[in-house]
């Protein structure tokens, strides 16, 4: 890796107003679509495999089991401090390993089998346990899930970034897993209220029940599909490098750079504020918008997620159409400046007066979410060869872990956050809707802060991110100049 580099200037915040270069996707640069329909299908767990857990166990473990609110949250966060040491591991390892099936499909497949059974054994706590045995319960069995879900999701995420060295044949391949992205968000919001159907004694049951269909069909049946489908584009280049790197320098090398910087403040950004917003939404939708009725509190909110899904679902066109036309960054930026706008409006249309406003909220904030499936992932998969171009190493694995460790982290140190706030506001579930004077206008005022804040900081971190069309192909350029065409 010492041949020269010819200079590939990345271009400052400017280039927002120049207009993209179009460039032909080669033939031989397209997926087919029964790999971009398999590969896709991944998304449907990733997604899952990410909040399923802090959808189901927030009204599970603390409204029906009544774990307090703080040590609930203190549960979703302890996995996040095992995930930081797991998942760059998990993406050294999938970059180097070596078999005749290759570096990440192995372990794709593992992981499906192994989410499956780790998910199911969350919801087996003894309803007779105490508070401190269901809060250990928690930890010990969300840990031992979301374990397995790093061994799927890291190799999984880097697989779909090495299906094709193309800029724009990216978005198509991201388009295909977004739209199984949305599909596990559609569904995600409806988990709970099915554990709720009157078929099951308690919702404890229900939620046996549920976490045995998904393991079965989402985690293990659509989670494999990658496995057996998937193509490693890179697995022979990856053969053949001989790089000496060690893995602390790697980590530090992916994550130090300023693109990577800028991407993960995005991703972190919207999913930490974001998941913010989203758990207090639950109260306010029930104990504010709805004065206390906690089933139509549930159905409403699930109405609104489910408002969410179907936005996704024309975004997913939508944002394929603005990242070919006009260029990743400018699509992006369209995207926050919606959603700052909509948070803003969050004050107005969760009103007690008229409960079904709320509806709007998916309209106005349901495409940033849409972005994190489908132009988020295509610049990583950019980024991939940036630091190939730096560093002389293929490692999606390692930056694949960096995101999904910043998304799960940021989803689940959300709740130890809205558990203080909830805190602190005096808030008791057991006065329903007759909360102490301030308790809801705190929550509102944390609830739509946190809306604002996301997009406003992903906002600043985009103009870190200096990757455009034409710097893309100029780094392919140099890079098969060096090592060959993959």
């Amino acid at each position: 890796m010492c041949a020269t580099r010819r200079d590939v200037s990345l271009k400052s915040s400017n280039s927002f107003f120049i207009m993209q270069t179009d460039h032909a996707t080669r033939a031989e640069d397209r997926v087919p679509l029964r790999q971009k329909l398999a590969v896709g299908a991944g998304g449907f767990p990733f997604h899952n495999g990410t909040l399923i857990v802090q959808y189901m166990a927030q009204p599970i473990f603390q409204i029906f089991l009544g774990l307090n609110p703080a040590l609930f949250g203190l549960a979703m966060t302890i996995p996040r401090v095992w995930d930081a040491f797991t998942d760059p591991i998990m993406g050294r390892i999938s970059d180097r390993y070596q078999s005749k099936f290759g570096r990440r499909r192995p372990f794709v497949f593992v992981g499906a089998i192994a989410m499956a059974l780790t998910f199911l054994s969350i919801w087996m706590v003894p309803q007779s346990f105490g508070e401190m045995e269901t809060f250990w319960w928690l930890v010990i069995s969300t840990i031992l899930f979301f374990t397995a879900y790093t061994v799927f999701s890291v190799p999984c995420y880097a697989l779909t970034c090495e299906l094709t060295p193309d800029y724009h044949e990216r978005t198509r391949v991201m388009f295909y897993w977004a739209l199984f992205f949305n599909i596990g968000n559609f569904c995600v919001n409806w988990y709970v209220p099915a554990t709720n159907w009157d078929i099951f004694e308690n919702p404890l049951i229900g939620a046996r029940s549920v976490a045995l269909f998904l393991g079965i069909f989402v985690f293990f049946l659509l989670g494999s599909l990658p496995a057996i489908f998937g193509r490693e584009r890179f697995y022979s280049l990856s053969q053949k490098e001989g790089s000496k790197v060690g893995f602390l320098t790697a980590v530090r090398q992916a994550a130090s750079s300023r693109p990577m910087l800028g991407l993960v403040g995005i991703v972190f950004a919207l999913n930490f504020c974001g998941t913010i917003a989203g758990s207090i939404a639950l109260y306010i939708v029930i104990y504010y918008v709805m004065v206390g009725d906690v089933g139509g509190g549930i159905l409403l909110n699930a109405m609104n997620g489910t408002g969410f899904a179907i936005v996704g679902f024309a975004g997913i066109f939508a944002l394929r159409w603005l990242a070919l036309k006009f260029g990743k960054r400018r699509a992006m930026l369209a995207v926050l400046l919606l959603t700052t706008a909509g948070g803003v409006l969050k004050w107005f249309i969760f009103t007690p007066d008229y409960p079904y406003m709320l509806l709007l909220d998916a309209v106005l904030n349901g495409p940033v979410w849409v972005s994190l499936g489908v132009i988020i992932p295509s610049m990583i998969a950019d980024l991939c060869d940036w630091d190939e171009y730096k560093h002389g190493e293929r490692r999606e694995g390692i930056i694949s872990s960096v995101f999904t460790w910043i998304t799960k982290f940021g989803t689940s140190f959300t709740f130890l956050v809205s558990g203080i706030a909830l805190y602190f506001s005096g808030f008791d579930e057991q006065l329903g809707a007759d909360q102490p004077e301030g308790t809801m206008t705190v929550l509102r005022l944390f609830f739509v802060g946190a809306s604002v804040l996301a997009p406003l900081i992903a906002i600043l971190c985009l103009k870190l991110y200096n990757i455009d069309e034409n710097d893309a192909y100029s780094m392919r350029e140099d890079l098969e100049q060096r090592r060959g065409v993959v």
